[in-house]
């Protein structure tokens, strides 16, 4: 049994407010680790563009000449000025032009002109390049770094988590619907919530009736008695996927195994910044993007195989219906619990038997605290 052994310590309740240990989160976590910003279809042409920002700091991500994906802060090399003031758009003859003084880079980032200065010897244009910044994809999703001297490859970061879909053919996929919510909680009341199903059984009787493991407000069937090891894995008998009548009524996705199908659901998580969940007929997304001591964004898509959407548009709303009622109500939860932390008699919580994931997710937090003070 993966149950905790004894009654686990907490958090401090002022790591989910404190603005100063917000900041050091952001330094130690967010702008070390690879972090999902987008998915590469957002920049479809050449000269494509939008801004992404993880925690204080905002990137440009850019559909080069070369039909490649770069990103570059969105700082000017002059004299600092944000370059980009739209959150998406399209740089005009191939041009990133600073709105401040006229400085002009090309798409791959290359200081090509600087209109109106007075020139001197000691200027030379290829020592201004735009700011880079480490980007990769897979799936289809960009990923970024914002820890430049990273040792670590996006491979090596998603690690077994990112082969859990490779029969999900992502890459090929595309979102067919988008949601941001921005809420009122910081952003590791998210993956604590993720990482238990104590609170399923009050909070997501609609779900519960999928998944009956759930029902018992449990994450895993590891941890059922052995009494209870004939439940099936994944969701209930009946149930085909995440709906809400546990019904199918979009195309099947090819690749997917016989067993994944009968199975439901696939998680694929990568902390801090996203997790999937694979069904048999849709895949969804949600990226987490902290915006603040107690405030986070998430951002959902919900993926199908190309033209799927056009050919069935009267199913979507049942795709998607389960999903929204799922993130509400997790929403509600989170900023529940984030108002309650800033009570003065909590020092901090404790954790019981079945919240084993969400104590390795604080100590997770801590050693990355700890490596990086």
């Amino acid at each position: 049994m993966p149950f905790l052994d004894e009654v686990k310590t907490a958090l401090p309740s002022e790591w989910y407010y404190d603005p100063q240990h917000y900041e050091r989160e952001l330094e130690s976590i967010w702008y070390q680790d690879w972090v999902c910003v987008a998915r590469a279809e957002e920049i479809p042409n050449v000269g494509d563009f939008i801004v992404k920002k993880v925690g204080n700091q905002s990137a440009m991500i850019v559909r080069g000449s070369n039909n490649e994906i770069s990103a570059f802060h969105n700082t000017c090399r002059h004299r600092g000025s944000t370059i980009c003031t739209k959150n998406s758009g399209h740089f005009a003859n191939g041009r990133i032009i600073c709105p401040y003084h006229t400085w002009t880079y090309a798409l791959s980032g290359e200081l090509v002109a600087t209109p109106y200065r007075t020139d001197s010897d000691d200027f030379s244009m290829s020592n201004y390049s735009l700011y880079h910044i480490p980007i990769d994809i897979w799936g289809g999703f960009i990923f970024l770094n914002l820890n430049k001297k990273t040792g670590q490859s996006l491979e090596g970061f998603l690690g077994e988590e990112g082969n859990n879909l490779s029969n999900w053919p992502l890459d090929q996929m595309t979102s067919v619907h988008q949601e941001t919510k921005t809420l009122k909680f910081n952003w590791k009341l998210f993956w604590e919530n993720y990482n238990e199903c104590y609170h399923c059984p009050r909070t997501h009787p609609e779900l519960c009736k999928l998944v009956p493991v759930y029902n018992k407000g449990l994450v895993s069937r590891d941890e059922l008695s052995d009494e209870e090891q004939g439940i099936k894995r994944g969701t209930g008998d009946g149930v085909e996927t995440w709906t809400i009548d546990g019904k199918i009524q979009l195309p099947i996705i090819p690749g997917p195994t016989a067993e994944e199908r009968e199975r439901g659901m696939v998680y694929a998580s990568f902390t801090a910044s996203m997790y999937l969940v694979g069904h048999p007929d849709y895949v969804r997304s949600v990226r987490i993007f902290p915006t603040g001591p107690e405030t986070t964004d998430l951002v959902i898509d919900w993926l199908l195989m190309p033209g799927t959407k056009e050919k069935h548009a009267d199913k979507l709303d049942h795709m998607l219906e389960l999903g929204r009622l799922v993130v509400e109500q997790d929403g509600a939860a989170c900023e529940l619990n984030q108002e309650g932390l800033r009570s003065k008699a909590h020092i901090s919580g404790i954790l019981v038997a079945q919240e084993y994931w969400v104590w390795e997710f604080h100590e997770w937090v801590k050693s990355r605290l700890d490596g990086n003070t």
